[in-house]
This record gives structure tokens, sequence and C-alpha cells, in this order.
């Protein structure tokens, strides 16, 4: 061989398959990080409550303890990493090179969160962390669409404004003119948006109910409320008796929500979570075991990893797989996610930061529980503050975790993807094949996505079929 000729490289798969266990554990996830230190968040919470506090601040342990050090060997081994996908074969190489890049994308989100936390206010320091988190964030998440927005919103209103108030909600209404832009009380803006067909609802509730009831037979008829611990025993009974993958272990822990880590094969429950009823129970037994896990064991059945553990763009039809298979449960069809939207919104589009969103969401939740002429009694008021700031479905928190300050959009996720899911769905509407390939791993709805799941080659092809 003449000696100027390069040799070819050759890649090395058992190389790269541990590098890139190693760069998914030490990659830092925005679930993770973006957990407060328990005693802050609590004085943080009752200074807002009791009318003391003009901002909101809580620590983040773990994103205070990010190092450059970690940062630059996170960087380092995915820059090796993408390098080598230029020599994977077929469909391989740009799987693993988008997983890759969202993995990278994750990193600069979380550094620029420290960043933005450790910055002096008004520096360019400040500055320069802002830009890079928003930068990350909108690629990883999308931004909130402003129509959508509006629109959400003004309905909120304008249900609110029909009914017959007392003179304490008055006063609390007329409080609410002056929070919010004034945009949200033009009844006009709360435009009709998509809804399913009862034919592909009821498609669904079928769908639900042949996947889940196995499952969800381990749920107690009860009116009492279930602990968290008592979340995790049902959770963990179903993994062991349903799925029969004993490596699979729930646990209790802090997070700010039900964490599904599908590398470590760990779920995990805020230790701190509010007591749920039985029918909550139900609903989050199909989201994250029905969706979640299920996903992540059709696709880590195959020999393409990102597959278990979401390709590059999954995770707005992930969510919104969630949300329809709560939905598809009760056979109703209902908005996820749109108080997230409008905290999302109201940071976004109308500058609003932590207290003032929160000073909204509680006098809305407030004003939407009130009967007509019902005069709000001060346990309703603090109720509604504290769910305002950490309740289900509606925590200010979950949107400005991680700084208090900017807003993540992961939370989008709910109402983009349960919304992208049902449109989905009326199109291919009592396809069960369509739907397997959907929910055999973690995949968005695109036409590449399926591509992928096709050529994939399954460990265990009868795995794969869920439906």
């Amino acid at each position: 061989m003449n000696s100027k000729e390069i040799a070819p490289v050759s890649f090395d798969q058992e190389k790269f398959n541990t590098d890139y266990s190693r760069l998914t554990k030490i990659t830092p996830g925005i679930i993770k990080y973006t957990v407060p230190d328990k005693e802050s968040k609590e004085r943080a919470i009752n200074a807002l409550i009791r009318g003391e506090a003009s901002s909101f601040h809580q620590e983040y342990p773990m994103i205070k303890a990010l190092s450059r050090e970690g940062e630059q060997k996170c960087y380092a081994l995915a820059s090796s990493l993408l390098e080598s996908t230029r020599l994977m074969p077929g469909i391989e190489g740009p799987v693993y090179k988008g997983a890759i890049e969202t993995k990278i994308l994750s990193m600069e989100l979380v550094s620029a969160m420290h960043d933005y936390n450790e910055a002096k206010d008004g520096s360019a320091e400040k500055e320069d962390a802002t830009e890079r988190f928003m930068g990350a964030n909108i690629k990883l998440y999308g931004e909130p669409d402003r129509g959508t927005y509006q629109s959400l919103l003004s309905e909120k209103i304008a249900k609110i404004s029909q009914k017959n108030r007392s003179f304490e909600a008055e006063e609390i209404f007329s409080e609410l003119k002056d929070i919010l832009p004034a945009e949200a009380f033009d009844a006009s803006l709360a435009e009709s948006r998509f809804r399913p067909s009862d034919e592909t609802v009821q498609w669904m509730n079928r769908v639900v109910h042949s996947l889940c009831d196995d499952m969800l037979r381990h749920v107690p008829e009860t009116d009492d409320l279930i602990s968290p611990e008592q979340l995790r025993d049902i959770f963990q009974a179903i993994v062991d008796e349903e799925f029969e993958d004993e490596e699979w272990i729930v646990e209790l822990g802090k997070a700010t929500a039900i964490k599904v880590a599908p590398a470590s094969k760990r779920i995990v429950i805020p230790f701190d979570r509010q007591p749920v009823t039985a029918a909550e129970a139900r609903r989050l037994v199909v989201h994250e075991l029905g969706i979640h896990v299920l996903t992540a064991m059709t696709g880590s059945s195959t020999t393409l990893k990102p597959l278990g553990r979401g390709l590059a763009g999954y995770a707005d039809t992930q969510e919104g797989l969630g949300k329809v298979a709560e939905q598809a449960l009760e056979g109703e069809f209902k908005e996820a996610g749109v108080d997230h939207y409008i905290t999302a919104g109201l940071a976004y589009f109308d500058g609003r930061g932590f207290v003032d969103a929160y000073e909204a969401k509680w006098r809305m939740k407030l004003l939407e529980e009130l009967a007509d002429g019902e005069v709000p009694t001060s346990e309703q008021v603090e109720k509604c503050k504290r769910q305002a700031i950490d309740g289900p479905g509606i925590a200010t928190i979950r949107i400005f975790r991680g700084t208090d300050e900017l807003p993540l959009f992961k939370d989008l996720s709910y109402y983009n993807g349960s919304v992208q899911v049902w449109k989905y769905l009326e199109s291919i509407c009592g396809d069960d094949l369509q739907l397997n390939l959907l929910l055999a791993g973690k995949i968005s709805t695109s036409k590449e996505h399926q591509r992928i799941i096709l050529e994939s080659a399954s460990l265990n092809p009868t795995e794969n079929e869920v439906v």
C-alpha cells in the first residue's frame, strides 16, 4: 500500500456502546437536576403565601454543584461519539447522532441554569446565560404559540366572567384584571380548537382498556386517598406481575414529578407527592406504566438503544400519548396541560415573572371553583394559593424550575403532544397496526421515526406487539 494512502477507520461497536452508556449516565437530566432543596422550597412557598415575598427563590443543589470539569468531560465524550456515528451502518448513524445532540442540548441547558443562578443581576454574564438558556430550551422543547396561548387564556377568563360573583369574589376578579394583560378579557380571542371525533375516542378507550386492565386491577377500589408509599407498592406489583421484569424498581425519592428512567430501570415517585384518589391513581398507571414504561421496554427490545430512551424529538409524542391514554381510559377528551401552557405564555409573551404568574393563577383557580354567589373562605384561598405554586397540573414551579425566573418549556409537551397525538390517531382511527408502530418505542408520530421502527432489528419480535 502506498504510504500516503489513508487506512480505513474501523468502527468499534463495543467501545461505542460502552461510551454511549457512559454518556447517558453523566449527562445531567433536566428533571433530576431541577429538584429544589426541600427546606428552601418550603421557605419560599410559605413566604409567598403569607405575602411576605416579592420574589420566589429556591436552592438547586445539583445545578449548583455542576462543575466545569464535568461539563468538559461530557462535551468531549459526546463529540467523540458524534464522530463515531459517521462510521455506523444504515439507520444507526442518524439515530444515535440525534440522540447525542439532544444530550448535548440538555448539558447546555443545565449549564446555562447554573451560570444564570450564579451571575449577578444586570450583569453581562446573566444576559449571556439567559440567551444560552432560551436557545437550548427552545431547541429541546419548542416555544409557546401566541394564538394558542391567547385562546386558552381568553376561554378560561370568559368562563369565569359568566359567573354571578359575590362582592368578595368580584374584588378578586378586579385584582385579576390588574395582573393579566387586557387581551385576556377579549372573548373573541377564544377561538375553537381541535377536538378528536367520538369514534376515535371510543377506539382508544377500547385500546387502553385492552392494554391496561390487567394493570388497573392492582389499584384498590377505595374512597380513601392513596399515599406515595401505597402508590409505589401498586406500581411495583404491576411491574413484577404484569411486565414480568424484576429489574425495574419503583422507589420514593427527591423529584418534582414521577420520573421513569429507562437507562437505570427506575421509577421514582416524589416522597412528598400529595396523596391521590383511586381515579387519579388509575390515570397515573396508564400514563406512567401503560405508556412510559411500556414504550421503554418495547424500544429496548431492539438493537437501537435510543428507541428505549427516546429518539430526537420524541418528547411531545411521549407525553401526548400519556395524556391521551388518561383521557381514553375515561372515554372523554379533555385538553391537557392548559394551565402549564398559560403560565409559559404569561412569562414568554407578557413578561410575567413567577410571582405575577402565581398571583394570577391562584385567583383564576379560586374563581373557577366558586359557585355562583359563593363567598370564598380563607381556607379556600390558601388551598388555591398552594395549588397554584405546586399543585398537580397547575404548578407555577414546573414552568420556572431551575432558575425560578426563566420559563422552561418542557411541560408544553402535555398540551402540544396530546393535540399532536389525537390528530394522528384521528388520521389512523381503527388501524391497530399503525398504533403498534407508535407504541413500539419512544418515538414521534413522524414518518421518519416510523421508518426507523420498521428497519430496527428486534431482539424479541413478539415484545414489539402491544395492541
